[in-house]
Parts: C-alpha cells; structure tokens; sequence
C-alpha cells in the first residue's frame, strides 16, 4: 500500500466509523414508552427520536440524557455504545434520573401507606436511626467481592449496565466524568440565557473565552474521573503534595485521548516528517502528493469551518494548567465517606453515612443517589459571578481559575449522602 493511500485510509477512518449506522433505545421524560433508533450521527438520532415520540420542537431545542441525567452532547454521543437507553427532553422537562424515580417512589410508599398503619407509624419514628444503621449494616455484610476489578470476576456488579468498560474503576471513572461534565453543560446554559451574554457583545466574547477554557482545562485534568476511581486512591503522604501528574495514563473512554488536531496537521506530523526508521524507500517530499487528495483533504476542512460553531472563540487567552495530583475521594478499598452539610465541617452522622459501590450492584445503586454538592452554589453564586467579570474591560486570569476550581474540583464540591444534600439557599 502506498504512502498516500495509506495516509488517507487513516484520514477516513475516524468520520467513517461515525457514519456507521447504529441502534439505540430512546424514551421521553414520562418513561411511557421506549423505541428503537438507528442512526447515523448525533443529528440524525435527535430527528428520528423527535419523529417516532411525536416531537414537534426543532431538534436543535431538544436534549439528550442518559439514564442517570448525564447531559449528552455530540462528541460525547460518539463514545456510547449501541443500545444505550437515551432520554428526549423538550424545552420546559424535567428528566428524573432512576434514582429520582425510586426516591419519590420510596417516599410515596412510606408518606402513603407505611404511617397508615399505627404500628408501622411507631416503628418509623421510635429510634429511626439505630433501625436505619442496622438495616445498612445488612445491606453491606457481604464484602467477599469488594476486591474484585474485572468483569469477568464481578460480572453480577456489571449486570444490566450499558458499557463497555472491563472494569469497576474505569465504570466509575467515567460516571464521575458524567457528573463533572453535567455542571459544565449546566454552567454554558445558564451563561448563554443571561441577558448579559445575549445582550452585551463584549461580555460575551469574555464569557466564550472563558467556557473555551473550561472545556481545554476539564479535558487536561480528565473531567476528574479519578474522583471515584479507587486505583488512584491515596496511599501515602507523598499524595498529598501539590505536584502535577503526568504519569498516569487513563482510560480510552476519557475525552482526553480524542483527537484535536485537523486533518492537515495530522498529514503533516505523521507522514510528511522524516520517517523515525530506517526505511530508505519512504518519501518525505509534499510534492509527491497526488492533487486529486490534496483538493480533498482542502475541501474536508472547508467543511469543518463551515460547519463548525460559529459561537467559538478565536483564541482562549487563558493557559491551561498541567494535570494536577490525581487523587481519588474514597479510600484504596473504594470506600466513600459523607462529608456533611455546606455548611459543617463534617457529617453529622459519623460512619452511619458511607457508602462502597463497589461492594455491590445494591450500593451502586444506591450511590447514585449521593451527591457531589457545591458548597459555594453554582447557580446562584458562581455563574453570575461569571457575568459579572465578563463585563470588566479587562478579566484577572487568576478570577478565571478561582471560578474553574469552583464549579469543578473537590475545592469547592463535597460527597454528600441524601439527607445531607442541603438543596436550599447556602447563605
């Protein structure tokens, strides 16, 4: 095979594998009714979805979910596999997650029927937090598997999950990654409905530079993923430093090992260089390029820049920081501890609230229904903190990071167990 034609083989790759036709199940926000969806693309689901659910809103005004009220965007659609159940949101929906729907279904039961009866009413109000310890103490007597990491060892913990990660710290890897990268879908929303960003021309050049950054900085330090991944656990006091982390090589569903550079960049790198071996036969001359190519490889970035977001910034004049010091938030076992209210310096409850999801497919189960909390809160605090600098003639790159740190890194986020989530104002 020729250079060329090898070149523009592994060129093609890449939007070939995009266009291969793949099925999905897709549901709306009532879960009345699940469909079938083969597509193509991200584009072509969301108008086949709108079609079959009877839809009427522009496609571009729906939202997709994942079962566990992950927002999904384009390239992050690309990463799914097939048959993943996808939730259609039109504007004005709320998406319940399925532990959402077990909570109100729980507390319906115990509101609705449990205190009906006087015996039942004594036992949920005489001494409630010794029964709750002891019904956890049950539910986490089994510690047999705890210690397994493969599928293939644990394969009731991967029972019914739609993915195709071969292990439990990869799977829990990536679910962090969906809470991380739901607050900055959540954080860009909340920024481009403002009147500041719709209204101010300046501002909303600052505010595109600035969500530029967050998305280049969340893809150097891996969505923190390692969060709940208990193979980067701490394990001695050298992990406590502040030094980067360059070392680890993380997991092939992490956005930071997708592409970024053009077609032309990556022709120039990887086959128009001074080939590394020894191989005397090999060209490096740019002249040997047949025209026909060239004129395809120009057209298919005239493509890209027509299609591409005419919202982008030009340049972000933020520097992104090295990958800081991976650490993860349980300890080496998988263990996660309830760090309390926003406003306390621990959880009340002591080891009452903790939690190990990879025990059992029980306690994942139940772990989704923690919460990573902002103690200094997103919506009300840090986004129009956001705005307001955007409007400054000129923004303290340092302002940058301290929002950044904020909405994303434990600086400001804590695991919380339900009855510690404070979803009231934190004044």
């Amino acid at each position: 095979m020729s250079l060329i034609v090898d070149c523009f083989r592994r060129l093609t790759e890449g939007s070939y594998c995009k266009s291969e036709l793949k099925g999905y199940k897709v549901t709306d926000v009532s879960r009345t009714r699940k469909i079938g969806i083969a597509c193509r693309n991200f584009q072509d689901l969301k108008q086949k979805a709108c079609s079959k659910l009877n839809v009427t809103n522009d496609p571009a005004e729906v939202n997709v979910f994942l079962l566990d009220g992950s927002l999904i965007d384009e390239e992050y659609f690309y990463t799914l596999e097939p048959q993943t159940t996808l939730i259609l949101q039109k504007p004005g929906e709320k998406v319940l997650t399925d532990a959402d729907i077990l909570y109100d279904a729980l507390r319906r039961v115990n509101i609705d029927f449990l205190t009906a009866g006087d015996k039942v009413a004594q036992f949920l109000t005489e001494n409630l937090k010794a029964k709750v310890a002891l019904l956890n103490k049950a539910l986490n007597k089994d510690d047999s598997k705890t210690a397994l990491s493969m599928k293939d060892e644990h394969p009731e913990w991967f029972e019914n999950l739609e993915t195709n990660c071969t292990t439990k710290e990869a799977y829990m890897h990536r679910r962090c990654q969906d809470r991380i990268r739901t607050y900055l879908y959540k954080t860009i929303e909340q920024i481009k409905s403002s009147d500041v960003y719709i209204n101010d021309r300046k501002a909303r050049e600052q505010l595109l530079c600035a969500i530029e950054f967050f998305k280049l900085q969340l893809r150097e330090d891996h969505y923190f993923g390692y969060y709940f991944d208990r193979s980067r656990a701490k394990r001695d006091s050298k992990d406590d430093s502040d030094e980067t982390d360059s070392s680890f090589q993380c997991y092939e569903h992490c956005p930071c090992n997708f592409g970024h550079i053009s077609d032309e960049t990556y022709l120039r790198q990887r086959y128009l260089r001074l080939p590394e071996s020894s191989d005397t036969n090999a060209t490096t001359d740019p002249a040997t390029i047949d025209e026909t190519d060239a004129r395809k490889l120009k057209e298919s970035e005239k493509t890209e820049e027509e299609t591409a977001n005419n919202e982008k910034p030009k340049s972000c004049p933020y520097h992104v920081k090295p990958r800081r010091k991976q650490i993860a938030i349980c300890d080496k076992k998988g263990e996660f501890k309830c760090a309390g209210r926003w406003n306390t310096n621990g959880c009340a409850y002591g080891d009452k609230h903790k939690i190990n999801p990879y025990r059992s497919k029980e306690e994942l189960a139940l772990f989704s229904t923690w919460n990573l909390d902002h103690k200094i809160e997103r919506s009300r605090t840090l986004v129009p903190l956001i705005l307001k600098i955007s409007r400054q003639d000129t923004i303290n790159e340092q302002d940058i990071y301290d929002c950044y740190d904020n909405l994303f890194t434990v600086k400001n986020l804590r695991l919380v167990h339900i009855v510690c989530h404070d979803k009231g104002s934190h004044k």
